[in-house]
């Protein structure tokens, strides 16, 4: 190997050694152990880096990889300072235990002597700006339903520890969290769509002209899954709880705000004069780009779209019996300006929602009522009407559940441009329109005509590809899942037709015996 190669080689090395640390010299680097650095990354939001693959052959395929310039940020971070002063905490409570000495032990175990970490600087540097914030509410808000959910298996208020189980007051602020979301959701009524799937309930709601969808899981008797590292889960949990705190105050001040507002413009409604109001200038309205102007067709697509949701319940109330998820039922009702009862009394009454054959024991039929299941809260969520309840009627066979997030359920211009923005997300979402769909769009809009009622053009449209298509966008099984490259690709696509013609006969002599 020449001489200029070999220095070339060295240079580069030394390079990825400047520019990258595994994790091992990242611990040895922060002085902490596996566990915590793992806890320390997730809070932070630092990442192993994918490097390419002649600098994975200079060093080990086997090996992860983060930024230098991230792990030494992390070397005089206020986290990283309390876990380590949690360590030497532990050692001296240790030493107060061996030695039996009492008082110290009591003055150790106090909670101004034992160190405690804050996230709220760390948010600020992960999230700038509060729409970046907003963009992240779906996974916060997942995580955090899930274990809402769950029941805590240590009794603990804090976790500096790193406790490998939900402690109890990790549960109760996830669950102080789930009630406010949901009673920010109901009352800005920012709630656009519902859906029930095996997994749980999924809700999508408008919130500062983004689209936050979250899933909520069923509640039922639930073990936990052993040989999962709940530790890494909780971390996410503890940056996601304290997320959302920061999120909701400023939602529900804003809302509050909204509101007061609100009642001043209606208390000075009749004392506006023609002068309060700025006439816009031309020529700034016509120097708006296209991106702004898209922008602004988005939000009025989105606002008109809640605008239709928040009425469709309106002046109606609803008693919800006790089978039916309570926490799910009453934030569609609410969100869509209905009225949940929480005694009955058949006189105020309007709907009746009920998930058995029949009626619980103690109430009676009455002639107004009408009994509906719970899917007919979310289709009509979903329509943006309020659909005729027959069908969903306590004991009758319910009507297709089609989701909301593949099809566009009423064919209005909000619905079709939140599925194309859906299908640019998720290629592989198929256009197929259920007999269901074009039911509920005759509903609608009355002079609605389908072109393809049962669905069969999507049908032929699926099977009719070339074999060109086929060349290039290839067919992957689950066993090999890797794409191809363009080189490749272009190879595919202009084979000559005779090695594949060989390729077949022989396989077909090889196939039957002679």
């Amino acid at each position: 190997m020449h001489r200029k190669q070999v220095w070339a080689k060295r240079v580069k090395k030394e390079r990825l050694k400047k520019k990258f640390l595994t994790r091992m010299q990242a611990t040895r680097l922060l002085q902490v152990d596996s566990v915590h650095f793992r806890r320390l990354c997730i809070l932070k939001g630092i990442y192993p880096r994918a490097l390419a693959r002649s600098k994975q052959k200079q060093s080990g395929n086997d090996k992860q990889y983060y930024l230098a310039r991230e792990i030494k940020w992390l070397v005089r971070d206020h986290v990283a300072e309390r876990m380590m002063a949690y360590c030497a905490w532990e050692k001296k409570v240790r030493r107060a235990e061996a030695m039996g000495l009492a008082d110290e032990l009591k003055v150790l175990r106090s909670k101004k002597a034992k160190p405690q970490y804050s996230l709220v600087a760390t948010i600020k540097e992960r999230y700038p700006f509060f729409i970046d914030a907003v963009r992240d509410i779906d996974d916060a808000m997942s995580m955090i339903a899930l274990y809402a959910f769950l029941s805590p298996e240590v009794m603990s208020e804090t976790t500096i520890e790193t406790h490998h189980a939900l402690t109890s007051g990790l549960h109760e602020r996830a669950r102080g969290i789930i009630e406010r979301w949901n009673r920010y959701v109901a009352r800005a009524h920012v709630l656009s769509k519902g859906f029930i799937s095996i997994k749980g309930y999924y809700f999508e709601a408008i919130v500062r002209g983004e689209r936050v969808r979250w899933l909520c899981p069923h509640e039922y008797a639930h073990k936990f899954p052993p040989g999962i590292q709940q530790y890494i889960t909780l971390s996410f949990l503890e940056f996601y709880v304290e997320l959302m705190h920061f999120v909701l105050y400023k939602l529900e001040h804003e809302l509050q705000r909204d509101v007061v507002e609100q009642q001043e413009a209606e208390d000075e409604e009749n004392n506006t004069h023609a002068e309060d109001f700025r006439i816009p200038d031309k020529e700034m309205t016509q120097s708006i780009s296209d991106l702004k102007k898209d922008t602004l067709k988005k939000g009025e697509l989105m606002q008109e779209e809640l605008r239709k949701a928040r009425r469709v319940f309106d002046g109606l109330t609803f008693y919800i019996s006790r089978e039916v998820p309570h926490k799910h039922a009453t934030l569609i009702i609410e969100a869509c300006g209905g009225r949940v009862a929480t005694a009955y009394a058949a006189d105020n009454i309007t709907h009746f929602v009920v998930d058995r054959p029949a009626l619980p024991p103690g109430f009676e039929r009455v002639d107004h009522i009408e009994y509906v299941q719970p899917q007919y809260l979310f289709d009509c969520l979903n329509a943006r009407m309020l659909l005729p309840p027959n069908g969903y009627r306590i004991g009758e066979e319910l009507p297709p559940h089609v989701s909301p997030f593949t099809v566009a359920i009423t064919n209005s211009a909000e619905d079709i441009a939140a599925v194309e923005e859906a299908k640019k997300n998720h290629p592989k979402i198929v256009s197929y329109v259920p007999k269901r769909v074009h039911e509920i769009r005759a509903l609608v809009n009355p002079q609605y005509t389908p072109l393809d009622p049962e669905g069969k053009a999507s049908d032929l449209l699926l099977h009719d590809e070339s074999d060109e298509e086929h060349a290039l966008v290839p067919e992957l099984g689950a066993d090999d899942d890797v794409s191809l490259s363009g080189d490749e690709l272009l190879e595919a696509s202009h084979r000559p037709n005779g090695r594949r013609r060989k390729s077949r006969r022989m396989c077909s002599v090889a196939s039957f015996p002679h």
